[in-house]
């Protein structure tokens, strides 16, 4: 089978490898479609790990394997980790911290022909993919279900004003998911073509965060700013900007070497709040689902390209060039030896 294959220092390449054993317990899914990730674009966390098998938001159809309700021919969406959901890290809803999280994981990545999914992640977070919901939607459940869990740390909800720093794929997400629980929602993007994109529902959108444009903006200063970028200097226009006893949440995360210049004497003075948010567990999937299902997530704005899996050794280079905001890498089915598509 085929893999996209990241060897380092921004090389992606296509190449031939065993398809991976059904697991005990645990399924074979053919790949239809995989989202690439703003973290596959950052050298400093990929290089370390390279050669690595790209890709973390895989969806495809069971070949073999069942759990539960899901069996062969089903449309599933994988999580590549799971946690144990027993630790006291898991009982106190962090479960993307469990010592399990991380050892969980799909072989060999999610930009390979056939994925293999282990008896615990088969079990406790693939979902089933409605059949009204297409590929693409399918893709952007894991990114989304890190969004929703991100709102729900930061304390999202009806008449919360909040702001979104950043609109590429996430920060998109961000609008469309936090409208979804009743904020007044607006953005700061200093791209022409993604302000753009993020304005064209009506979302007020201004290309840098200054304080009072925000505050205009949304009828007061922000309670909640989402930093969707890992760009230093955000994270503290997201602070100048936050209202009094607001949160300030890192979406994204900053090069080990990044550093931030913050005026902590005015952040203690109005108690601000700053936080990070990682990945997601099992609920968050399932709500990002049902957000999906329900037609409150806009797909078709977030995802502005594809590319064939034969192909795929440009996706790197495509994903960072004007104009694009998420990249989903398709199979290629002449080249599927099961036959599904």
């Amino acid at each position: 089978m085929r893999t996209v294959v990241y060897m380092g220092e921004g090389r992606v390449e296509l190449r031939e490898q065993d398809s991976p054993a059904r697991p005990e317990g645990g399924l074979l899914v053919q790949m239809a479609a995989c989202g690439i990730c703003g973290s596959d674009l950052m050298s400093w966390y990929q290089d370390r790990r390279a050669p690595v098998v790209l890709g973390h938001e895989p969806v495809g159809r069971v070949i073999s394997g069942s759990v539960g309700d899901i069996g062969p021919g089903d449309r599933v969406a994988i999580h590549h980790h799971v946690p144990c959901m027993s630790c006291a890290r898991c009982r106190n809803g962090r479960e993307t911290l469990c010592e399990q999280f991380r050892e969980s994981r799909i072989d060999p990545g999610g930009m390979a022909e056939v994925i293999a999914v282990p008896a615990e992640n088969a079990a406790l977070d693939t979902l089933k993919i409605p059949d009204h919901l297409g590929w693409d939607a399918g893709v952007l459940i894991e990114p989304l279900a890190c969004v929703v869990r991100g709102l729900a740390r930061a304390g999202a909800g009806p008449g919360k004003r909040l702001l979104v720093i950043g609109a590429g794929a996430m920060g998109l997400l961000e609008i469309d998911a936090a409208r979804a629980v009743g904020c007044r929602v607006a953005v700061v993007e200093p791209r022409d073509d993604r302000r753009t994109r993020a304005a064209g529902d009506g979302t007020p959108a201004v290309a840098q965060a200054e304080p009072e444009a925000v505050a205009e903006m949304l009828g007061g200063a922000p309670e909640i700013v989402i930093v969707c970028t890992g760009a230093p200097e955000a994270v503290a226009a997201g602070m100048a900007c936050a209202a009094p006893g607001g949160v300030v949440q890192m979406f994204a995360p900053l090069a080990p070497d990044a550093p931030v210049t913050l005026d902590l004497s005015d952040t203690w003075f109005r108690e601000i709040r700053l936080e990070a948010t990682y990945s997601a567990g099992p609920a968050d999937t399932r709500r990002a689902l049902g957000l999906l299902a329900a037609g409150r997530i806009d797909v078709d704005r977030v995802v502005s390209h594809r590319l064939k899996l034969s192909k795929a050794d440009g996706v790197l280079d495509l994903a960072r060039s004007e104009g694009v905001t998420k990249v989903i890498v398709e199979a290629d089915p002449q080249y599927m030896g099961t036959g599904l598509s």
